[in-house]
């Protein structure tokens, strides 16, 4: 029997599905390390990887600010970093939302409108529906072990 992961089946109907409420731009499905699973239609390979570039880097910046939340080694998850879960990211007319998908993917929206607009909140609300609704498989997304050299 064969595993569906996030790897193995094409997201993008699920992301075109987000894609369709009220204010929303563009979605995608990235990795922890940065690379693009699926887009929303509409979005350029080269914007979407862009933007999976991006989201990954800004993962990394906050699970590594557990020092600066007064926390020590022992205090955050296991490894000393803070569980990410979300990210908002404000600008005047645009905001953008990084949320964790699994233990190693990620879903970007674009929503148009501030942090406070009610279409973030519908996007806000629609996209943790949807990584609900998908977590089996996003959080089957493993890789395989390294190879052991002897």
């Amino acid at each position: 029997m064969t595993e569906h992961t996030a790897d193995t089946v094409d997201m993008t109907w699920a992301l075109n599905e987000l894609a369709r409420e009220r204010g929303i731009v563009n979605v995608l499905l990235f990795t922890s390390d940065g690379l693009l699973l699926a887009a929303s239609d509409g979005l350029s390979r080269e914007d979407a990887e862009r933007a999976c570039a991006a989201f990954s880097g800004m993962k990394a910046l906050n699970q590594d600010l557990s020092g600066f939340c007064g926390l020590n080694d022992g205090d955050a998850d296991g490894d000393g970093r803070l569980t990410w879960r979300h990210i908002v990211s404000d600008m005047k007319d645009h905001t953008v939302l990084v949320f964790a998908a699994g233990r190693r993917t990620g879903v970007g929206v674009s929503v148009r409108g501030d942090s406070m607009s009610q279409e973030v909140a519908v996007a806000i609300t629609a996209t943790m529906k949807m990584i609900r609704g998908l977590r089996p498989v996003l959080e089957a997304r493993e890789r395989p072990a390294p190879a052991r050299t002897s």
